[in-house]
């Protein structure tokens, strides 16, 4: 089964369209940051939860996902709340990231290293990046299973945002709404100014 119809059938057993609870906690954690004002963009959104608070602050956001059972649920939800987000299919293994520049660029639970050089290249000058995703804590420490190819190692998520500013970062086991997990998050900020190598 291919992620697409992995992921739509996951979904799909959800339901009619709802969002499953409350935005990520880092990005609630790190909300003062955020201006609310420009473009955000919503990389493996899933089912919206966190391309619905941006816009609830008033971004406009592009938020993408593989599934288009998710991005059909996402709309409708957008749509009778009257919030800004424009959904998209797309598959990030096989399409790119859509044209920026963005003022804000979120990815949770999502890891797929060959887009780090262009999650950057997308952020606006002075534009935030806030990423979580799971990490070698996850096992190491919760002792979960968990495939090895999905799991950040120790100091990836800071090493491979070498052009960004550092404004936050963690690394352990944290406690989330569904259970402790071991995650790696990043907040980091593209220079307004290009700093010469």
């Amino acid at each position: 089964m291919d992620a697409r119809d992995r992921w739509n059938e996951r979904y799909a057993a959800a339901g009619p369209p709802r969002i499953a609870g409350a935005p990520a906690r880092w990005l609630v954690e790190h909300e003062r940051l955020l201006t609310g004002a420009g473009r955000a963009l919503d990389v493996a959104c899933g089912d919206g939860r966190n391309a619905l608070h941006l816009a609830q602050l008033g971004y406009t956001v592009d938020a993408i996902d593989v599934s288009d059972v998710a991005i059909e649920q996402l709309r409708a939800v957008a749509g009778e709340r009257g919030l800004a987000v424009r959904a998209s299919v797309v598959d990030l293994e096989r399409e790119p990231l859509p044209a920026g520049p963005y003022d804000v660029i979120v990815t949770f639970n999502y890891l797929q290293r060959d887009l780090f050089d262009a999650l950057q290249d997308a952020l606006a000058p002075g534009g935030l990046l806030l990423y979580e995703t799971l990490a070698q804590a996850h096992v190491e420490q919760l002792g979960k299973r968990f495939n090895p190819d999905y799991l950040l190692g120790d100091g990836e998520l800071l090493g491979a945002f070498g052009r960004l500013q550092v404004v936050a970062h963690q690394e352990g086991v944290v406690e989330r709404p569904d259970g402790p997990r071991g995650v790696a998050s990043l907040v980091a900020r593209r220079p307004a100014v290009a700093v010469d190598a």
